[in-house]
């Protein structure tokens, strides 16, 4: 089994810019026109975006658009990679909610991405 995110957006170019531009993923599969469903991809990493309009119309009772209050979390291997993309979000002024700092067996981050779900960026370490 595996687990695949798949992020209700209210703007796909957008969120999709955001994942490319600062997480490295790249845009793997589009569908349907207007785009309403794309998959991004970043090495093993698989995650889906889809419009609220098209979730609401595809699943019935889908609930109404809500600001996320769950924490996903993007491992990386290298911490000179998770700085690298904590400076390059501080440069362009995107809304970070937890500044960079070395925690209990982790280096992390947060920011907040498009659509305002809290996305931690994080680096496992042993102590």
């Amino acid at each position: 089994m595996e687990i695949v995110i798949e992020f209700v957006v209210s703007d796909i170019y957008k969120a999709a810019s955001f994942y490319t531009k600062y997480l490295g993923f790249e845009i793997e599969y589009t569908e349907y026109e207007p785009v309403s469903w794309m998959q991004l991809k970043n090495g093993n990493t698989i995650i889906m975006l889809v419009t609220y309009e098209y979730a609401k119309k595809d699943i019935e009772g889908f609930k109404e658009y809500t600001q996320s209050t769950n924490l996903y979390k993007f491992r990386y291997d290298e911490v000179d990679k998770i700085k690298e993309i904590y400076e390059k979000l501080k440069k362009d002024n995107r809304n970070i909610f937890l500044d960079f700092r070395k925690a209990d067996f982790r280096y992390e981050f947060g920011v907040y991405d498009e659509d305002k779900n809290m996305i931690l960026i994080t680096k496992a370490t042993k102590d």
